[in-house]
């Protein structure tokens, strides 16, 4: 029941919110000539890019922490069967990286 209410009550936003911005508005592509499209959809197209783009660099960046676990890993098994203890220098390396891709 609650649900239903929820997805009720974000369609009558969604319908409100379309119907108030469904004015022409003039948009200039890569030519000087304006082209009018509905105001939604310049406001929906635009979230689509920006969901993209940061969902693609998240994938990279996802990418690119695996690939740096790996190599700590790898490290560390190496350094393991050696007999070693993992040094305080490469683990405070990986953490000044990873703290420098946050923000």
């Amino acid at each position: 029941m609650f649900k239903t209410i929820i997805t009720i009550m974000t369609t009558v936003i969604g319908v409100l919110f379309s119907i108030q911005n469904f004015d022409h508005v003039p948009v200039y592509i890569i030519s000087g000539k304006a082209v009018n499209i509905r105001l939604i959809f310049v406001i929906a197209i635009s979230g689509v890019v920006g969901y993209l783009i940061r969902h693609f660099y998240g994938i990279a960046r996802e990418e690119r922490l695996k690939k740096q676990i790996q190599h700590l890993l790898r490290i560390k098994n190496t350094e393991r069967n050696r007999g070693k203890k993992v040094s305080n220098s490469k683990k405070a390396l990986w953490v000044n990286e990873v703290e420098e891709d946050e923000f």
